[in-house]
């Protein structure tokens, strides 16, 4: 019988999923902060080094070689991963000091795919062979491979600060990784200042010496000073970065550089659609005449603004970007194998990084130190004989074999095995007088370089002094002009959006079902199409940079700009589309906030009226002092009505709205409107009551209430409908049960005070309807 172990499954589980974890975050997507590599680039790298010797000076070899050697000997995982790798540490835009020599296709800022493995070729660069030269010399430790049948590094013995340098991204299990790109010249400048300020502040390296990131691609870093002091400070934090531009005489403007990490034809693309759908006005035409460099050509119209054109593309597509800083990486621990995750400020990085240079250069000296040993150890073998030579050959010639001879020798001249060993293997031309004095020469030289050595393993400051000559010679031989600029917060390009829309006087046309359009003109009311069994409800005018309100029998203004609405001679869209409409909630008013619509202001006569007028603003909404008009005016079904100041629904909502009105469980606005404060309210109601009010006699409310009684309601009784009337003849068309028409109106029906009943103009029976004729308006106000 099999023997079965029961084991908790949330125990096992948990145990499972954290190796998981710990090993992708160890071995796949964090790099180490000393050579700043993952183990996959380390793995390549050193294949490519140690097994296949592709140096600089090397004939490439195909790709499909180098992934081959690491999957079968280092990394056992995909070998497209391996190859994706391996790809981006060739792209000269992807890193901004790349490691290998591709030579074929290596993919594009455009966006495509390198070519396959079995296409392309490859070798080292000589920045590469600053990370691997010292490890022939025992200064990094090694560990088995994944099967036990070879060792590879734990870590390179880096002479460059590659993790700052080209930077790196990953994602691991919890955890990810964002670290920028930055100026070789510069990181070494503030490697060097911190061997001789070891308690250098962050602040200090940033201001004096590590400006920002460097991206391979360019670009413009809009962060102020204390804001990148911060970023590094902290270890994360957003980078606000944007392409470059300039404009060649009066119709052109050239972008020369693009975010990090945007693809160019995406970028191209993005920018084409907007220029075709007219959302930039300024702009005509976009091509590519990029080569090596970035050179994106946008087509002026004439007497546009070019500042207005870059300031809605920075808004509105790619070529403005936050690179998300995250400094996490692998910190080594006393266990040389075993390397920890941890978020870290820029001063820790290169704190690291001189350590591990420090521990470097001391592992190389003590190895260069045993192998001259080892050569001084020979040659003083050597001179041990050549007083004696003529003696030295009579031992060999009579000794019986070769370990005969070196007995011998070692018992006559007090030598040792390996010494013994040199003398025999030795040629006899080597012998000779000139040979001999060459040999004393050499055993002078390096007993002088051993002195060095030594004193150098005695001497810290001299080791430091040591990396502060190779980091000056790393940065002569591979420093660069930046790149990117670091030019802080950019406040002469400001956005508007109403200059990239097309002033244009239109018509909104809105149905009593709710769909909406815009046209250019119509004929007549009876001329615009709608779908059937609907019918026309609003013709307002306005201008395309305008907005417009949609107001709802939920007490809900919906605004958008008259340009966003669909422009058809069709049925148009449901304004549901646009909004978030609840169940049941439908138009019941539409503002134009075009001025030249609006209703014009009239001054509200000296003194308020009686006090007894305002009462009823309820539930502790104050009426609002000195608010100027044009107003909103809505009424509700039971009879409540509000007054409020457009301004404050003038800007587009988002999808949900803004509350105009705030409704008792069951009511809902019949009326909404807007008045310049001369007008009359006509309301009617069901059981037949009408009344006649001066607007004036609602108090303005500053934001959203549930207003003051307009008319005193009966039991049961609701108000059917309600309408602003400016002149004698206008007024509040309804229908009664017997089909008789009346229009309450100021020439039939007086002028009474708010919050009373009305007057009745039906005994027997009451009113069916409104009769609601289209809303139709001249450019030059309320018609």
């Amino acid at each position: 019988m099999p023997v079965v172990d029961v084991i908790p499954l949330h125990q096992t589980t948990r145990t499972r999923y954290l190796n998981y974890a710990l090993s992708v975050i160890t071995s796949r997507a964090l790099p180490d902060i000393r050579d700043g590599l993952k183990p996959v680039q380390r793995r390549i790298l050193y294949a490519m080094y140690t097994n296949l010797r592709l140096y600089p000076d090397a004939r490439y070899r195909k790709s499909a070689t180098v992934v081959g050697e690491v999957i079968g000997k280092y990394h056992p995982h995909g070998d497209a991963a391996i190859y994706e790798a391996m790809v981006r540490m060739a792209q000269d835009f992807s890193l901004r000091a790349p490691l290998v020599d591709g030579h074929g296709n290596f993919g594009s800022l455009d966006g495509d795919n390198p070519a396959a493995m079995r296409y392309t070729e490859a070798r080292l660069r000589p920045l590469a062979m600053e990370l691997l030269d010292e490890i022939r010399k025992q200064t990094v430790d090694f560990r088995p491979n994944f099967d036990g049948t070879l060792f590879e590094p734990v870590v390179l013995p880096a002479r460059v600060p590659n993790l700052l340098v080209n930077g790196a991204s990953g994602i691991a299990v919890g955890m990810a990784t964002n670290i920028p790109p930055h100026n070789l010249g510069e990181v070494v400048d503030a490697l060097i200042y911190l061997i001789s300020s070891p308690n250098a502040r962050v602040a200090t390296l940033v201001s004096n010496f590590i400006k920002g990131p460097d991206f391979p691609t360019g670009g413009r870093v809009l962060n102020d000073a204390d804001s990148l002091v911060q970023i590094y400070e902290q270890g994360e934090g957003a980078v606000e970065l944007r392409g470059e531009y300039r404009v060649e005489g009066k119709k052109q403007i050239v972008l020369y550089s693009i975010p990090y990490g945007v693809t160019k034809a995406a970028l191209i693309e993005q920018i084409a659609d907007h220029i075709a759908h007219e959302r930039v006005p300024q702009l005509v035409d976009i091509r590519d005449e990029s080569t090596d460099e970035v050179r994106i050509v946008l087509e002026l119209r004439r007497g546009a603004d070019p500042e207005a054109a870059m300031a809605y593309l920075f808004k509105h597509t790619s070529l403005q970007t936050r690179f998300h800083v995250n400094l996490t990486c692998l910190v080594p621990t006393a266990n040389p194998e075993v390397a920890v995750p941890a978020r870290v400020d820029l001063v820790t990085i290169l704190r690291h990084f001189l350590d591990f240079r420090m521990e470097v250069v001391v592992r190389r000296l003590q190895y260069e130190l045993e192998q001259l040993e080892k050569r001084i150890h020979i040659l003083r073998g050597f001179e041990k004989i050549f007083d004696a030579l003529d003696e030295a050959i009579k031992i060999i010639r009579a000794s019986e074999d070769k370990q005969d001879a070196a007995q011998r020798l070692m018992h006559r001249f007090r030598l040792d095995d390996v010494q013994a060993e040199a003398v025999l293997e030795t040629r006899l031309y080597k012998l000779s007088r000139l040979e001999i004095e060459a040999i004393r020469k050499e055993l002078e030289e390096k007993e002088r370089q051993a002195a060095e050595l030594r004193a150098l393993l005695g001497d810290e400051a001299a080791r430091w002094k040591l990396i502060r000559e190779e980091l000056r010679e790393i940065k002569k031989k591979y420093a660069d002009a930046r790149r990117t600029t670091i030019a802080g917060p950019d406040e002469h390009l400001e956005y508007s959006e109403e200059d990239y829309i097309v002033a244009e006087d239109v018509y909104v046309i809105v149905s009593r079902d709710g769909w909406v359009k815009r046209q250019r003109s119509y004929t007549e009311v009876q001329s615009i199409r709608v779908r059937d069994g609907d019918e026309v409800g609003w013709v307002l005018p306005g201008s395309t940079r305008a907005t417009v309100a949609f107001l709802t029998n939920f007490g809900r203004a919906y605004t958008a700009r008259i340009d966003e609405l669909p422009n058809t001679t069709g049925h148009g869209n449901p304004i549901q589309k646009m909004f978030d409409f609840s169940d049941r909630e439908q138009i019941v008013g539409v503002i134009s906030f075009d001025p030249r619509v609006l209703p014009k202001v009239e001054e509200e006569p000296a003194g308020r009226d009686a006090p007894e007028l305002f009462e009823g603003a309820s539930n502790g909404e104050a009426a609002g002092e000195g608010e100027t008009g044009p107003f909103l005016v809505a009424v509700t079904e039971q009879g409540q009505a509000v007054r409020l100041p457009v301004a404050g629904f003038t800007e587009p909502s988002t999808k949900n709205g803004r509350m105009f009105m705030r409704l008792a469980d069951g009511d809902r606005v019949v009326m909404a409107e807007p008045a310049g404060g001369g007008e009359n309210v006509c309301l009617a109601s069901a059981e037949g009551y009408v009344l006649i009010f001066p607007v004036r006699q609602l108090p303005v409310f500053k934001s959203a209430a549930k207003g003051v009684i307009a008319m005193r309601l009966g039991k049961g009784d609701r108000v059917l409908g309600a309408t602003l009337s400016s002149a004698a003849r206008q007024g509040l068309e309804v229908e009664t049960t017997r089909g008789r028409r009346e229009v309450v109106r100021t020439t039939k029906f007086e002028v009474t005070r708010r919050g009373n009943k009305g007057r009745q103009i039906i005994r027997r029976g009451g009113l069916r309807r409104v009769i609601r004729e289209p809303v139709e308006l001249p450019l030059n106000g309320r018609g």
